[in-house]
């Protein structure tokens, strides 16, 4: 996988850095371009609305060299970058979630879209288009990292402290796969760390939802941790430990966001707080056993009404005009 610089338009928004760096930064990813034909066809014909939002596919793949496994999605968020008023919200859609395959005319799990061995057209244009149909808005911009690259980067912070709410333990001898952690605060490194978002083998699994709307699972966990990892990466100062993150996550990460581009967010989220400019969504669905499967089944008027609100800004808009009417009378 060739790793692509500008996939730290995410890492640098969470590292609200000054303006200072701006220069340093462009020198570094002078030379980003979308390379791939896939990336190519997926951009032609958009540009980014500066003045407006644009949403982008944050996913983590197990792609392990030596498992005869094929490419599977474990992670998939959809960041929705509001420019207007410098917020990003994260809406993460859980794997299990059972959606209208494009161009197929059949149901199946979002995660075996990525997949050409269980769709011969699969891939991340498909995973686009899928999540378009789910969603009904554009995503056109992806950011796709690997196991390795997410340890890497953890390591490369110097690991997170975060408590563990209880024991975890898993094992697959089919993949080597082993999750063993105690309950309590500690610092997760990048193994521990890449245990923690994995695990899903107890009751509340991949993504549960209570009666007040509230989830839990694997889940949110992946964004409890993110939020930290995020806070950490935020506190780095020390330019070497910036360059060195940077060149890491270079090296594992697949995008077709352009340098230019990059530059950009830089400019306009520098300062952003983490806690002021950030907000999590609850994806709105409940997971349901059919045909012996396990999905995450959508709720789809409560989805239309969070999509409309969060992630198009409908209700902002409704209220502008509101107050602007009322303004001319």
């Amino acid at each position: 996988m060739k790793g692509k610089k500008a996939f730290l338009v995410i890492l640098i928004i969470i590292l609200c850095i000054s303006a200072a760096f701006a220069v340093y930064i462009w020198n570094l990813f002078a030379r980003i371009s979308p390379e791939s034909s896939v990336a190519k066809k997926i951009r032609s014909n958009f540009k980014i609305n500066w003045a407006d939002r644009v949403n982008i596919l944050l996913m983590g793949c197990d792609v392990r060299k030596g498992l005869n496994l094929g490419i599977r999605s474990d992670t998939m968020i959809i960041a929705n970058i509001d420019f207007k008023n410098k917020e990003i919200r994260l809406l993460s859609i859980p794997r299990d979630t059972r959606v209208l395959i494009s161009g197929h005319n059949v149901y199946d799990k979002i995660n075996s879209t990525i997949n050409p061995a269980y769709f011969e057209d699969g891939g991340i244009a498909l995973t686009l288009k899928t999540l378009e149909g789910l969603l009904d808005v554009p995503i056109k911009l992806y950011i796709k990292v690997d196991f390795e690259g997410f340890k890497k980067i953890v390591d490369a912070i110097g690991g997170v402290e975060y408590y563990v709410e209880k024991d975890m333990y898993y094992y697959d001898p089919t993949d080597g796969t082993l999750i063993n952690l105690k309950e309590g605060k500690q610092l997760l490194d990048g193994d521990k760390a890449l245990q923690y978002v994995r695990f899903r083998n107890d009751g509340q699994g991949d993504f549960v939802r209570d009666s007040n709307g509230e989830i839990y699972g694997r889940v949110s966990r992946q964004m409890n941790f993110m939020k930290e990892v995020a806070k950490k990466i935020s506190q780095e100062s020390n330019i070497l430990n910036l360059n060195k993150i940077i060149n890491i996550a270079t090296r594992y990460v697949e995008t077709n966001i352009t340098s230019s581009e990059l530059l950009k967010f830089v400019i306009i989220f520098k300062g952003v707080s983490i806690e002021k400019g950030f907000k999590t969504l609850v994806f709105p669905g409940d997971a349901e056993f059919m045909d012996g499967i396990s999905y995450v089944i959508p709720d789809d008027a409560e989805l239309k009404e969070l999509v409309a609100k969060e992630i198009k800004g409908e209700q902002n808009l409704a209220n502008q005009s509101l107050n602007n009417s009322k303004i001319e009378k």
